[in-house]
């Protein structure tokens, strides 16, 4: 799911929620790593969720039960809650069952933006004696991220609460390209399942532009996942 910086978490079932029909509902797979932005098509309570399938071909042998997590608005809320593609039918039009969910995490729109990324990271640690201990500099990857603070997966812990460590940055803002270098502090560490550890760093301190560009990264990618901007 996506960690928040305070670790507040908020659920409610989709039911209440009560997301629109048509809402723009953002998939991410973790393993084989796919992402598709999808249409919400309907949902039974304890049933399933149906969404559009994606467009083109795609290869759905290796999806069917593979573990996802969803994203979505209701309301002036963001909802992501962690599901499965239980089916993808091809009749009589393209769409996926994914398994209903037991709860949705949410957050108000105004106090959280948090946002899904699928970005290549280059992480070290600032303390050269646990950079060589722990094998830094590392390539790993970050699924989440937002103004002040990004998601880390590793397949074990790269440090303890309170280290700190550098993150080099690749991406976009508005076409182009974007390589910036990130103070972070180590907030939290989760054991998501085997071989899954996440980390949540904060940036530490960041100079006016650097700030400026994560905070412009950040609000397209918002705009993309509501469906109103292509994914960079």
């Amino acid at each position: 799911m996506l960690p928040t910086t305070n670790n507040q978490q908020i659920e409610k079932s989709l039911k209440d929620l009560m997301p629109a029909i048509g809402e723009t509902v953002s998939i991410q797979f973790q393993s084989p790593r796919k992402r598709f932005t999808l249409k919400l098509l309907g949902f039974k309570e304890n049933g399933s969720v149906i969404v559009s399938a994606p467009q083109g071909s795609v290869n759905t042998l290796n999806l069917e039960g593979a573990r996802l997590t969803a994203t979505l608005m209701a309301g002036n809320r963001r909802c992501a809650f962690v599901s499965r593609l239980l089916k993808a039918n091809p009749s009589p039009y393209p769409h996926w069952h994914l398994g209903y969910p037991d709860a949705v995490e949410y957050h108000q729109v105004r106090k959280h933006q948090r946002i899904p990324v699928n970005l290549a990271i280059s992480i070290d640690h600032q303390d050269e004696k646990k950079s060589v201990e722990f094998g830094m500099p590392r390539v790993l990857h970050s699924h989440d991220m937002s103004a002040h603070g990004i998601a880390v997966d590793a397949p074990s812990a790269l440090g303890q609460v309170s280290d700190k460590f550098f993150i080099t940055l690749r991406f976009q803002v508005g076409g182009l390209d974007q390589v910036i270098l990130l103070p972070t502090i180590l907030r939290t560490i989760q054991n998501i399942e085997a071989g899954v550890v996440l980390h949540g760093m904060e940036f530490d301190d960041l100079e006016e532009d650097t700030h400026l560009l994560i905070t412009a990264f950040v609000y397209q990618q918002f705009l993309a996942e509501l469906g109103y901007l292509n994914d960079e």
